[in-house]
C-alpha cells in the first residue's frame, strides 16, 4: 500500500483530461477526469483558507451587485454536467443532457485555474491547454 499525495492524483487527472479534450475529443471523460481534479484542488485550497475559482466569482458578484446570492443552489447547477454523468438514480436518469465539448472546456478551466491558484509547476499540457483557451476568444470553440 502507498502513501500518495492527493495533489498529485489530481494533477494527473488533470493532464489526462487535457488529453482527452485536445488530442482524442473525449469530452465526457475530460469532462469527468477535470470535474474530480477541480473537486481536489477547490477543497485543498479551501481547507487552507483559501478561495478557488467559483468562490472568487461568487464573491465578486455579489459584490459589484450587493446580491446575496444561493451558493448552495449556484453550486449545484454549476457543478450539473459533471455530476450528471457519474451518477443514474433511477430509470428515468439514463440520459444526461449536456453539451459534452462546452462542459469539459468550462470544467477543465476551472481547474486549471485551481491548479494555478496553488501555485503549481506549470506543464507542457496545462500551457497547451492556456494557449488553446486563448485562441478561443476568436474562434469559438
Amino acid at each position: 500500500m502507498e502513501n500518495i499525495d492527493k495533489l498529485l492524483i489530481a494533477d494527473e487527472l488533470l493532464e489526462t483530461a487535457i488529453d482527452c479534450y485536445l488530442d482524442q475529443n473525449k469530452y465526457l471523460s475530460a469532462l469527468h477526469l477535470a470535474g474530480a481534479a477541480q473537486e481536489v484542488y477547490g477543497k485543498w485550497i479551501r481547507s487552507n483558507n483559501g478561495q478557488n475559482l467559483s468562490t472568487l466569482m461568487l464573491n465578486e458578484y455579489e459584490k459589484h451587485t450587493g446580491d446575496k446570492i444561493d451558493r448552495k443552489a449556484l453550486n449545484k447547477a454549476d457543478k450539473h454536467s459533471k455530476n450528471t454523468i457519474k451518477h443514474l438514480d433511477n430509470k428515468g436518469d439514463r440520459f444526461a443532457q449536456l453539451n459534452p465539448k462546452l462542459d469539459s472546456f468550462m470544467q477543465i478551466s476551472e481547474a486549471v485555474t485551481d491548479y494555478m491558484l496553488l501555485k503549481r509547476s506549470e506543464t507542457t499540457n496545462i500551457a497547451r491547454f492556456k494557449e488553446y483557451l486563448i485562441s478561443t476568444k476568436e474562434d469559438g470553440l
